[in-house]
């Protein structure tokens, strides 16, 4: 069976396997990877997060019935040890205001960041939840520990709190 949602951008490992929607279908949901982990430095992880979400907006213009968006992410593997890498908190904000200035379209933005993520079906099962039920949440920019023990809408409610 196939997932009721877009796949694109980078190919992650968490996420091998899933069949994606057939565009004929009318997918309300996208879910787009972005692979930092050969980023030996903080402008060129720069480089390839905006040329990333570049091309998403690019996918998310031939696509209009898309309703949510999940950005998947690897975190760069290569930085020195002594440099503490996060994802930014604010990048689903920031996206969802760019798409509804830029596009006059609505959407609901999650940025999971799947780095230390080693359950790849309950990764499944949270992506699953995110972009094909109705959303209980507001734009996200969570970590893998943010769901790995909770579902979406709680870990929202925690982080609205």
């Amino acid at each position: 069976m196939n997932a009721p949602f877009l796949i694109r951008g980078d190919a992650l490992p968490a996420l091998a396997n899933i069949p994606e929607a057939p565009r004929e279908d009318r997918p309300h949901g996208m879910l787009w990877g972005v692979d930092l982990t050969e980023c030996a430095t903080r402008k060129q992880a720069r480089t390839v997060w905006h040329d990333a979400i570049a091309n998403l907006k690019a996918e998310f213009d031939t696509v209009l019935g898309i309703r949510r968006v999940c950005v998947a992410c690897l975190r760069p593997r290569r930085f020195p040890q002594q440099v503490l890498v996060r994802v930014p908190a604010g990048l689903a904000t920031q996206l969802h205001n760019d798409l509804e200035r830029d596009r006059a379209r609505y959407v609901n933005i999650l940025v999971l960041d799947v780095t230390d993520c080693d359950d790849p079906a309950l990764l499944r099962a949270r992506l699953g939840e995110a972009l094909t039920e109705p959303p209980k949440w507001g734009d996200l920019t969570l970590t893998w520990d943010d769901v790995a023990e909770s579902t979406l809408h709680e870990a929202w409610a925690r982080e609205s709190l």
